[in-house]
């Protein structure tokens, strides 16, 4: 009789783990995915206005496919929250700033679930404007092929080139630092740093205005 209770309890107690792993399994699936990929701020995110719970929304600067070849087009909407504000003050100096996305709203209409943090931040990107010495030659991107159909600039004209050094003229403005989904920390803006995703300021707000850039490294869970 021992043994057979002995049999029956051993058998509830499997079955509870088992069921234990199950329920484990429900409340954290697994990534079906994981990548980083580049956003823009459309809302100022500034540290002496926010607090913690607040809702933030970027939307997506490019296109890229996730690994079941879903396409997440340029503009999609991704959403998250702030974990964690302070402001610059007298007595404290120095600000902070973290924000979590945790909702993927593709454009399709079609909603995911992630968990995302900001891996890199770049500043706001210029508008390109024509380049006038170049324009309508092999030089001028903003002039050729423009037009389909005929009547289009052909592509094989020459540019104007420096007369004492023979080099293209270009703009004296500094590159700007290019949003690659490898890049870590914050590149180009001063007086901010990066790290393990939390942004800092020493004397400032943490403040990234409209057209900022990051990038945000996210676990898709589906």
């Amino acid at each position: 009789m021992k043994r057979i209770c002995m049999v029956v309890v051993s058998a509830v107690l499997a079955a509870a783990f088992c069921y234990g792993q199950g329920s484990t399994s429900a409340a954290a699936p697994a990534a079906v995915g994981h990548g980083a990929f580049p956003v823009k701020v459309t809302k100022t995110l500034d540290s002496s206005k926010l607090k913690e719970g607040d809702a933030v929304e970027v939307e997506t600067a490019g296109s890229f496919k996730l690994p079941d070849g879903t396409l997440v087009p340029k503009g999609s909407k991704l959403t998250g929250h702030v974990t964690a504000a302070k402001a610059r003050s007298k007595g404290d100096p120095d600000s902070q700033l973290t924000v979590t996305f945790d909702k993927l709203n593709i454009t399709s209409g079609k909603l995911l679930s992630i968990k995302g943090m900001v891996q890199a931040v770049f500043p706001p990107q210029e508008e390109q404007s024509p380049n006038m010495s170049t324009m309508g030659t092999s030089q001028g991107g903003s002039m050729r092929g423009s037009i389909v159909g005929g009547g289009g600039v052909s592509p094989g004209g020459t540019g104007i080139t420096n007369t004492k050094t023979g080099s293209d003229t270009e703009s004296s403005s500094k590159p700007e630092p290019v949003a690659d989904p490898k890049s870590v920390g914050v590149q180009g803006i001063d007086n901010l740093q990066l790290n393990d995703g939390v942004l800092t300021s020493k004397g400032k707000n943490v403040k990234l205005g409209n057209g900022v850039r990051m990038i945000v490294r996210a676990d898709i869970l589906g």
